[in-house]
């Protein structure tokens, strides 16, 4: 399979949350805001990654009828990371952690990866039979 305009839209939102920490935690700019703000824009710009490719979401999840589902342990995999993302990212919002921030950009970068190794790996007939499952485009 290969990757989408969506994935590189995911790609974008990841590496900007992790550029923006990055800076931040770096002292280099952005030394007015808080721990809090940073979190609230890291934990938007993840939200943001995670909705620009909701369509595979529903494929993993098996909201999406006739397209087959990757293994079970990737859907576990991926539930368990993301959840993590999101209990540090609402601690992280909540108590102003700095620690919670860092674990919330780097369980935001392990879905990243997980996603898109899932997708440049799936097989070619995953591909293939996704597309001949897909409704016709209403004329």
């Amino acid at each position: 399979m290969r990757l989408t305009l969506r994935d590189g839209l995911a790609t974008l939102f990841v590496c900007s949350a992790g550029a923006v920490y990055g800076i931040w935690a770096s002292r280099t700019a952005m030394t007015g805001l808080s721990t809090r703000d940073i979190a609230a824009v890291v934990f938007g710009l993840g939200w943001a990654a995670c909705l620009a490719d909701k369509n595979e979401m529903a494929v993993v999840y098996g909201a999406a009828r006739g397209r087959p589902r990757p293994p079970v342990a990737y859907a576990v995999l991926a539930s368990a990371v993301g959840a993590l993302a999101l209990l540090t990212g609402i601690t992280a919002l909540v108590n102003a952690s700095g620690t919670m921030l860092a674990l919330l950009v780097t369980f935001m970068c392990g879905m990243w990866m997980l996603a898109t190794a899932r997708h440049l790996l799936a097989r070619s007939t995953y591909s293939a039979v996704s597309s001949a499952a897909r409704p016709p485009k209403a004329a």
